[in-house]
């Protein structure tokens, strides 16, 4: 058997991918991704090759996807779920795979391939499910359904933005602080935005509620501005039910006039 490659010069060519993936020469990035699979060829067994291998296909991926080739993306997704059946315990292989993941769902949302980005977005989420441990994981599926929920709220798909913003909710609720409500926020007002005349009364009062509990995980003003912003809307859809039901905007009974 061959030597065991230079990690030094695996990691190089990693760098080669990286750098040249963001000036668009793919042709460089095949030959690099072929010459880095080319080197460990013989030592895929190995515990530090194979995440050098699963960070080569993540950053391969960006580029791929900048070119529309969604199959090779795919591949490149499925070889790092082969990777991390492995080592399923790795905390850097499951951050490579909800990276991966996430990043594909950002390149069917520019080409507006809407079946793809569902289904794409439902696997990170069985995933992120899987690995609530893992807080990589959960901020990769936190950006990945707030950039979705923006995407279908421009659509009016109501029916989707609906089952995003429970998902937000959910998600925000179960890791309380700024660092997910970060990456959600723009998500959340675009839900509610979207979806909210669709929410009876009783739900909207819940993620009323929901919202002013998420309030104070933050201190930062423009987080609390959008949630703020969202707080209004969902008192406008109340209002409306309450007038529908007969009753004055603030819930009083209104008095009937002859």
């Amino acid at each position: 058997m061959s030597p065991k490659p230079s990690t030094s010069n695996l990691k190089a060519l990693i760098n080669v991918i990286i750098s040249n993936g963001k000036t668009g020469n793919l042709r460089t990035v095949v030959q690099t991704l072929s010459d880095f699979e080319k080197e460990v060829k013989h030592h895929k067994g190995d515990a530090e090759i194979q995440l050098l291998l699963a960070e080569a296909y993540r950053h391969a991926l960006e580029p791929f996807g900048v070119a529309k080739k969604f199959r090779d993306c795919e591949q490149m997704i499925t070889k790092i779920e082969v990777i991390l059946k492995s080592q399923s315990q790795s905390e850097d292989l499951q951050e490579f795979y909800g990276e991966a993941l996430s990043a594909l769902i950002y390149h069917y949302i520019m080409n507006e391939m809407d079946k793809d980005v569902h289904r794409t977005l439902t696997k990170l989420g069985n995933f992120a499910r899987k690995h609530q441990t893992n807080p990589f994981v959960q901020f990769n599926y936190a950006l990945s359904l707030s950039q979705v929920a923006e995407y279908f709220s421009e659509k009016e798909n109501k029916d989707i933005t609906y089952n995003i913003l429970w998902e937000i909710v959910g998600l925000v609720t179960f890791f309380p602080g700024k660092e997910i409500l970060t990456q959600v926020s723009d998500g959340l007002v675009q839900c509610v935005t979207s979806a909210g005349n669709r929410l009876s009364r009783n739900e909207l009062e819940d993620l009323a509620t929901r919202i002013d509990e998420f309030i104070n995980f933050t201190n930062e003003f423009e987080i609390q501005q959008k949630l703020t912003t969202c707080q209004g809307k969902i008192f406008q859809y109340i209002a409306g039910h309450r007038m529908r039901e007969g009753y004055s905007p603030d819930g009083k009974i209104q008095k009937k006039y002859k």
